[in-house]
């Protein structure tokens, strides 16, 4: 049976995989293990959003870094099991801006894409929001988003 303090790496990832990790050793995993793959296999366990933007905004693994980005754009639009409040306040502090038209695009909360939006800068992602959301509230929020990008532009 694959344990979590294994000297073998092998051992750690498929203790990951298998669910046998709770939260508190994929952070320490995530943020401290010698081997990549084992670094990448917990972040992408991890329910943590500021242990993972640490992760894809520091980390020199690209592998790792991957791996958190990924599950940081998840955990922002599905959620899983994360409040809305707390997954607001990460879009909030969110910079990176794939992350943000990911989330404008495709959370599953309205007010989560509608906060997302208010920071994207991307005519296309907002344009294609404008026309695509599923909510009239999203696409006048691109809409409006895409008009203060134009007002902007034509004020320099």
């Amino acid at each position: 049976m694959p344990q979590a303090d294994s000297a073998d790496p092998e051992q750690r990832v498929a203790a990951i995989n298998q669910g046998d990790v709770g939260q508190n050793t994929l952070r320490r995993m995530a943020l401290h293990d010698q081997a990549d793959r084992v670094r990448a296999a917990a972040a992408k366990r991890l329910l943590d959003l500021v242990v993972l933007r640490q992760l894809l905004e520091q980390e020199a693994s690209a592998d790792v870094a991957a791996a958190a980005r990924a599950r940081y754009r998840q955990l922002l639009s599905g959620g899983d099991e994360l409040a809305l409040e707390y997954r607001l306040a990460a879009v909030q502090a969110c910079n990176d801006r794939q992350i943000l038209a990911h989330v404008a695009r495709s959370a599953r909360e309205e007010v989560l894409r509608r906060a997302a939006l208010s920071r994207v800068n991307d005519r296309q992602v907002l344009a294609e929001v404008a026309q695509h959301d599923p909510s009239e509230q999203v696409r006048r929020a691109a809409d409006d988003q895409l008009a203060r990008l134009r007002a902007q532009r034509k004020s320099l």
